[in-house]
């Protein structure tokens, strides 16, 4: 992933106002380390522990465009849930359940779009884990975890904007 500035960053949310785009608090270190291998930047705001933000870069969208989500209240007992996005349980990261407010008229009437997703949004570190012996294709088919797990985000991220 290229770099953004956190100028870029603030202007690609489609689905906030601008007031909360102003108190969003952007992951220390900025700009965040291993950017050549992920495919989004995902985070939790430390300063709001229940709102997060995906921002996918021009790597799998032609401008930068990014969502503000909302995470779940995590009370009660913790179940294993696969993560709608890598489609992993690799029990380091329970899926949680993320609500985005839908982009526009159906947003700001209430609209979402939900999905679970790992509760750390570190997807992109699953998919690169090297595959296990039993989860090779014996035919030989090409590994496309990381292309799928693009694919899903940008599935997710264009419902939000589709409001």
């Amino acid at each position: 992933m290229q770099p953004l500035d956190p100028r870029q960053v603030r202007a690609s949310i489609v689905n906030s106002s601008r007031s909360r785009i102003a108190t969003m608090t952007l992951p220390a270190p900025w700009p965040p380390d291993r950017l050549d291998e992920r495919d989004y930047l995902g985070w939790i705001d430390p300063k709001a522990p229940l709102r997060a933000y995906v921002v996918l870069g021009e790597e799998i969208v032609a401008e930068p465009v990014g969502v503000e989500l909302r995470l779940a209240d995590s009370t009660g007992p913790a179940r294993t849930t696969l993560c709608d996005w890598c489609r992993t349980d690799d029990g380091t990261s329970t899926a949680r359940l993320v609500v985005a407010r839908r982009a526009g008229p159906r947003g700001r009437a209430g609209d979402t779009v939900g999905q679970y997703v790992c509760g750390d949004l570190a997807c992109w570190t699953r998919v690169r884990r090297p595959l296990k012996a039993h989860e090779k294709s014996v035919t030989g088919a090409p590994d496309l975890r990381v292309d799928d797990l693009r694919r899903r985000v940008l599935e997710f991220v264009d419902r939000v904007r589709a409001g």
